[in-house]
């Protein structure tokens, strides 16, 4: 069964007509005139919570009044709750609640506008997807030098002339989908004094050579992500880079995702970041019930961009933090510029100082790729606990054992090698290698609990639970583990429920939460 997208529109004009092509839209109106005249409303509000599920979106139109908040309080999640601006007042900027459920005035100047915002957030699942640089072809005409560097970047020197010329196109489409706000990222950035364009093409399915339209983006244009307005056809999206002057273009991948506008990046609330090169990290935060701890959870490997663990970490009923890495092929162990990874550490205190929490009030987790942030970044805070599954923390020697034990298997590694530390030689695989200890030898982790689930024959980093020992021997810290016979992917579920596990045990003994 499709799971449908739940509104709830309290006062104003009834707004189901608008979401008539949308078949996954579920909307039912409430009238502010109950709040005075019926006393059971609430109980109805909770009989039809109990039928659909929670509502992912709550869009009012009437007075700010006590009334109403007990309603938000029954069913708004964080981010979800929209005020239609000609309604918001002081009353509702002053209201606790309104902060703690990211309560928004939703700002238009028209109601086509309106209807558009509204529309567009409209849908239940994340979606996003890349093409690679390496499916970039480099024009025969282009006379300057170029070089591909694996999945993570095509690069391209020399003298580009003086009025913009193609210099790439790609051989792989993406596509626009029907009916959706598409939202475009192409990575890159440019050294010397060159200028470069994106065009970008739209061509309906089932036409071969017709393009219905054409938008010219300029590197000024592409600070933040290009927005692409809802059309009625599905089209493949051609893109063609053009550039003029004399420099360096560094071309890595284009990111397409489906949008929700100013409502959040993937899902309601999510949002996003990018350093100086246009390199990316995602992260979405929720107050949960504003008692300690923060749970932050770094997610995995993910060819499919989006955020990953939203349910499992929602279940602990705590406040908790989200954060992705989408570039290259599926992350890249959340390290960065100098810009990146303080950006990093930055949202985590920001959330933390939102809960007014002391800066221990905090555990750092994740799974595989996503245990190398949490170990990293732990390593750099004062978490009360750092739990990990599967963890990866030698990431030069992840790329040393594709060639003999795990031929084909994980070739990102190797990406990642090259993005970080430039070769393939042995002196850099040793340099990646030191970035996590380097961090562990600066600060005192002693004082932090760390929950490690491993995988007993791990073909990744087959020596990362002895080093983990070895250290945190040394720091005579508090440990607890969890061995699961098999290669690194062999028994995901279990490893994952001896992380949801020791969750369970910190919570309880260091928390007091049940």
């Amino acid at each position: 069964m499709v799971r449908k997208f739940n509104i709830l529109q309290i006062g104003g004009e009834d707004l189901e007509p608008i979401f008539h092509d949308k078949k996954n839209v579920y909307i039912d109106y409430l009238d502010p005139i109950l709040f005075t005249f019926e006393s059971g409303y609430e109980e109805a509000i909770e009989n039809l919570i109990d039928e659909i599920g929670s509502f992912n979106l709550v869009f009012i139109q009437t007075t700010y009044s006590q009334e109403l908040m007990k309603v938000i309080e029954l069913v708004g999640e964080p981010y979800t709750i929209y005020v239609d601006e000609k309604y918001w007042d002081f009353q509702f900027e002053n209201d606790p609640r309104v902060k703690y459920k990211f309560i928004k005035p939703l700002l238009y100047k028209s109601t086509d506008e309106l209807h558009h915002k509204l529309k567009a957030g409209a849908f239940t699942k994340q979606y996003g997807d890349k093409v690679f640089p390496i499916k970039g072809e480099v024009s025969p005409s282009f006379e300057g030098e170029f070089e591909y560097l694996g999945n993570k970047e095509l690069v391209l020197s020399g003298d580009f002339g003086e009025s913009y010329t193609p210099i790439v196109s790609w051989n792989q489409n993406l596509v626009y989908d029907k009916n959706m706000m598409v939202q475009l990222w192409p990575e890159f950035f440019v050294e010397g004094n060159v200028d470069i364009q994106y065009v970008i093409r739209l061509i309906p399915f089932g036409s071969l050579e017709h393009t219905k339209d054409v938008i010219t983006v300029t590197k000024d244009d592409l600070k933040q992500p290009l927005e692409l307005m809802p059309r009625p056809y599905d089209a493949n999206i051609s893109i063609v880079v053009k550039a003029k002057g004399t420099g360096v273009v560094h071309l890595r991948a284009i990111h397409k995702r489906w949008s929700r506008a100013e409502m959040g990046q993937f899902i309601m609330g999510g949002q996003r970041y990018n350093d100086e090169n246009g390199e990316e990290f995602i992260h979405y935060f929720n107050p949960g019930d504003l008692k300690p701890p923060l749970n932050v959870y770094f997610s995995g490997y993910r060819s499919a961009e989006g955020f990953e663990g939203y349910f499992m970490m929602n279940s602990l009923e705590a406040p908790f933090l989200l954060i992705g890495d989408p570039r290259i092929e599926g992350g890249s162990f959340y390290l960065g510029s100098e810009t990146y990874e303080n950006n990093i550490k930055k949202i985590i205190k920001e959330a933390l100082e939102y809960l007014n929490f002391k800066e221990d009030d905090l555990i750092l987790s994740g799974l595989s790729m996503g245990s190398f942030g949490a170990l990293y970044y732990g390593s750099q805070l004062t978490p009360r606990a750092v739990i990990v599954g599967k963890p990866l923390v030698n990431i030069g020697r992840i790329a040393e054992n594709m060639k003999l034990k795990r031929p084909n298997d994980f070739g990102t590694a190797l990406d990642i090698l090259m993005s970080q530390a430039g070769t393939f030689s042995k002196q850099n695989i040793n340099h990646l290698n030191k970035r996590l200890w380097e961090k562990f030898k600066q600060n005192e982790v002693e004082n932090t609990t760390f929950a490690i689930a491993y995988m007993q024959n791990d073909d990744y980093d087959d020596i990362a639970f002895d080093d983990l020992m070895s250290l945190l021997g040394e720091s005579r810290t508090h440990v607890m583990t969890r061995g699961v016979p098999g290669r690194h992917n062999d028994d995901s579920a279990t490893i994952t429920s001896w992380f949801v596990n020791f969750y369970h045990i910190i919570l309880n003994n260091q928390f007091g939460r049940e």
